[in-house]
């Protein structure tokens, strides 16, 4: 495993917790420079480090109050050069509301750079998956599958 193989874990992992309403492990993935921004699948958008700490924050408190939980993340793309690196991948969480549980897929591109010798976040982008395109998608996989 490389190192940024290591730091994306701990970004998904960091996640994990900001889902269920900790935001600390996450915002410690994040580089604390003026050019970071984030635009999220909940609320809006925050450029620099603490509009998207804020962010980060105030997100974390509606994700808890909407008791998401479980996610689970699947790898689409990673690769690197020059100091820069992009992961995209599908973000999947549920949660249990009026004795169902319903589930949200985000798809995700985040981007990392090299500081100080060590990969941080500097850009995270993530809009939720429809109902209308997760059946699209399904019935896409049926078809390769045929």
């Amino acid at each position: 495993m490389t190192e940024l193989d290591e730091f994306i874990a701990q970004c998904q992992q960091a996640l994990g917790h900001q889902v269920r309403g900790d935001s600390v492990p996450f915002l410690e993935c994040w580089s604390h420079a003026d050019d970071v921004a984030i635009l999220g699948a909940v609320g809006s958008y925050a450029r620099g480090w603490e509009a998207v700490r804020a962010h980060l924050l105030g997100t974390g408190k509606t994700l808890r109050l909407h008791h998401w939980t479980d996610l689970r993340v699947e790898d689409i793309l990673a690769t690197a050069a020059d100091g820069l690196a992009v992961w995209v991948g599908l973000e999947r969480m549920t949660r249990w509301v009026d004795g169902r549980t319903e589930g949200r897929t985000l798809r995700t591109t985040q981007v990392y750079r090299r500081e100080d010798g060590r990969w941080r976040l500097i850009l995270r982008h993530a809009n939720r998956v429809s109902a209308e395109d997760e059946s699209q998608e399904q019935s896409l996989l049926a078809d390769d599958q045929a």
